[in-house]
């Protein structure tokens, strides 16, 4: 089997998210599974990406990858007329096109050159389909969904969701995606480099060297700090547990000022010396983040999946979840009978009332032994491996 898959981004232009963590586990999955994979991709992100590098295939950890030069540099549509020139020789004797790229000006020319070659198309949606995304310009997003996104997305092979949320939110009637005219769904979650099972010989002093208290329970919020990502609900939640013991730990970049108004408003509340900031970690380093902390907390508007839950649970740290995370609802079933946490309302009330008891005595820690086999990467790449197959035997 030979699959190409094309994101307008790829390592190491980390700073556009998660897309690239996940599609390059994948592939890096399917090509330990013996699929012949490859990347097509741009330089966008990546200024100083050398010329010479371009336009030929470069493979990394077994996976054949190409970037071609971006039109232009910086914010705004990603566009590569090389990438698209180089598409009909590319698509050429492959079986399948896999593609993430809703809203990226690059989606529609690399769909539309796949049905010309007569390839089947399986698009990722990664929540750009969502709410919390239509809600930012829909009086530009709706009328573009409906006059170009939408007519290549009802004729792709398959559309990707990863989680049950995320698959009741094509319901919407203003996508015209509903079940009657859709194409096939393939639910599978993103597939994560979950760490083995194992306890830190010394939490303490992870705490102890990052200068935090290792005599009270660690409140973590890790990854970007955004709009987003709902901290707004936090003052209101840790203004009702002061007489609890309690340390709030924000790792991650802050993007749009959400992380500093955070601080201001624990600073007002007098609640200043309850928090730290860490800047953004290396993934080796996050293993021991997760087992020094005591709870995760994502209070968020919107999450396509939730990578980082699964992160902290799989390294024994139970979490905290708003029901907009997309793994709240299957995570619910995977680790129904393990003390993983809860899904709460964004209501500070809700959260207060389930933290209070929590905080007194934290529950004994999950075992997250069960996460591999639903979103670890060989299980995910099999899984796909099979959905592949599946969908290429349909019309």
């Amino acid at each position: 089997m030979r699959v190409v898959h094309v994101l307008p981004v790829w390592e190491p232009a980390w700073q556009y998210g998660g897309p690239i963590h996940s599609v390059g586990r994948l592939c890096d999955g399917l090509a330990a599974s013996g699929v012949t994979v490859e990347v097509l991709t741009t330089t966008a992100g990546l200024p100083d990406w050398p010329s010479g590098r371009t336009g030929m295939p470069l493979t990394i950890r077994g996976v054949s990858v190409t970037y071609y030069p971006v039109d232009r540099h910086g914010p705004g549509p990603i566009r590569s007329r090389a990438l698209e020139a180089a598409l009909p020789q590319r698509l050429a004797a492959i079986d399948l096109l896999h593609l993430s790229a809703i809203w990226q000006a690059l989606g529609p020319p690399v769909q539309r050159a796949a049905l010309a070659a007569g390839v089947p198309v399986v698009h990722s949606l990664r929540g750009a389909l969502g709410p919390y995304s239509l809600r930012r310009g829909p009086w530009k997003k709706l009328p573009y969904l409906w006059l170009v996104e939408r007519p290549l997305l009802l004729r792709a092979r398959a559309l990707h969701v990863t989680s049950l949320q995320e698959e009741r939110e094509l319901d919407a009637p203003w996508l015209g995606l509903d079940r009657r005219c859709r194409p096939p769904l393939v639910r599978l979650p993103n597939p994560l480099a979950l760490p083995a099972p194992q306890p830190d010989p010394d939490p303490a002093g992870w705490r102890h060297r990052h200068g935090i208290s290792a005599d009270s329970p660690l409140l973590l919020v890790c990854g970007r700090l955004h709009h987003k990502k709902g901290l707004d609900l936090l003052p209101p939640v840790l203004q009702g547990l002061t007489r609890r013991p309690w340390t709030l730990l924000l790792v991650g970049p802050d993007e749009d000022g959400s992380g500093a108004r955070l601080q201001r408003r624990l600073k007002r509340a007098g609640l200043a010396q309850r928090l730290r900031r860490l800047p953004l970690q290396d993934g080796a380093d996050l293993p021991a983040l997760f087992r020094a902390a005591d709870l995760l907390l994502m209070p968020s508007r919107h999450e396509n999946f939730g990578n980082v839950a699964i992160e902290a649970l799989a390294c024994g740290c139970p979490v905290l979840l708003s029901p907009a995370v997309g793994a709240a609802a299957d995570l619910a079933a995977v680790l129904a009978d393990q003390p993983w946490g809860a899904v709460l309302p964004r209501r500070p009330d809700a959260w207060r009332a389930w933290l209070d008891p929590w905080l007194a005595a934290p529950p004994r820690r999950p075992d997250p032994a069960a996460l591999a086999a639903w979103t670890g990467q060989e299980a995910v790449a099999r899984a796909w491996c099979r959905a592949y197959a599946d969908l290429l035997q349909r019309p």
